[in-house]
């Protein structure tokens, strides 16, 4: 509390949410809320649809076209202006759709959801041939038969995710691991993610997290910031805890740096949301380093970051909407 913080209405705004947060049997009162919904037969309680076989979507999710737009515009111009400087440098640009996209016959119907697909060719159309846009649509629904989204939370299952870079590496000259290079390990039966705080509802079986261990582990050196260094991308601690997604590379940070044993002299500079964590890991492979930068969180010279650090490669991956929403990718240009 601070005279600036009332005056600017900062303290009032942050006490409301704080309240609401945190009021006595908040998660028994939505989860009743929403009962009460489907007792009325209605798809949704404007946070979350309510799908089939227990799947909750994000009702929320919007496509911002402008936003998108210009977003694809910094990111060309970023591109472009890191060429001038490294001009052998390799570049993509990888939009993962979210659920509603992969699975429309599990939404309610006439839910309405943005449409992704078209997004992307938006992007792809103001790229022109400037940039390398891989788009895993077709691939992720041609194995819609598998577990590529967690039934309770936004975001998509490492499988999914594997999937997705065995394509996105063929596509860019990488060869990549196969599934009998990794021991695939159940976490945890116990995961109720964002969407499911958003419902709370007692009926919806929790998910399962899955690891994609190396067989031949590739040793790593990953810096937090902050004096944190590790020998792991991965926190366990988070298992205990309602957040077991940040298994994968721990809560959001601006940048993480990570040098691996694989000695290539391949640098990668891949701007990320949350999507990207649990794809990460199988990129150690392919690159000497990794350097993991977060536009939300991170406010730098982005051209100058690239060229002071060598970069050989550069991915941009979100998933669409976020993509489509995110105004601090106009970063990578100031």
């Amino acid at each position: 509390m601070s005279i600036d913080n009332i005056f600017s209405g900062r303290y009032t705004s942050q006490f409301e949410k704080y309240t609401s947060d945190q009021f006595i049997g908040r998660d028994g009162w939505i989860g009743f809320k929403t009962l009460t919904e489907l007792a009325m037969l209605k798809k949704d309680n404007g946070r979350v649809y309510f799908g089939k076989n227990g799947t909750l979507f994000d009702a929320t999710e919007t496509v911002d076209e402008k936003q998108l737009i210009s977003n694809a515009g910094f990111v060309l111009e970023y591109i472009k202006s890191v060429r001038k400087e490294l001009p052998e440098v390799n570049d993509s640009v990888l939009l993962v759709p979210t659920a509603s996209e992969i699975y429309p016959d599990l939404l309610p119907a006439f839910a309405p959801v943005p449409d992704q697909q078209a997004a992307v060719l938006k992007v792809k159309e103001a790229f022109g041939d400037d940039v390398a846009l891989y788009n895993p649509t077709d691939l992720l629904k041609s194995s819609k038969g598998e577990y590529l989204y967690y039934r309770t939370d936004h975001h998509w299952t490492t499988n999914a995710a594997y999937i997705v870079y065995d394509g996105w590496a063929r596509a860019n000259g990488i060869n990549p691991l196969i599934q009998a290079d990794f021991d695939v390990t159940r976490l945890s039966d116990s995961f109720y993610g964002t969407l499911h705080s958003k419902a709370n509802l007692f009926t919806i079986k929790p998910d399962s997290i899955m690891a994609f261990n190396f067989t031949q582990s590739v040793p790593v050196s990953a810096d937090y910031g902050k004096d944190n260094i590790s020998s792991s991308l991965y926190f366990e601690e988070y298992l205990d805890t309602k957040d077991k997604y940040s298994y994968f590379l721990g809560e959001n940070r601006p940048l993480i740096e990570i040098t691996t044993g694989t000695k290539n002299g391949k640098t990668l500079m891949l701007i990320q949301d949350s999507y990207a964590h649990c794809f990460i890991p199988f990129l150690t492979s392919h690159f000497e380093n990794i350097l993991v930068l977060d536009p939300r969180h991170l406010d730098t010279d982005y051209k100058s970051y690239a060229v002071e650090n060598g970069v050989t490669d550069i991915l941009i991956l979100y998933n669409l909407p976020n993509f489509s929403n995110d105004k601090s990718l106009k970063r990578l240009i100031m």
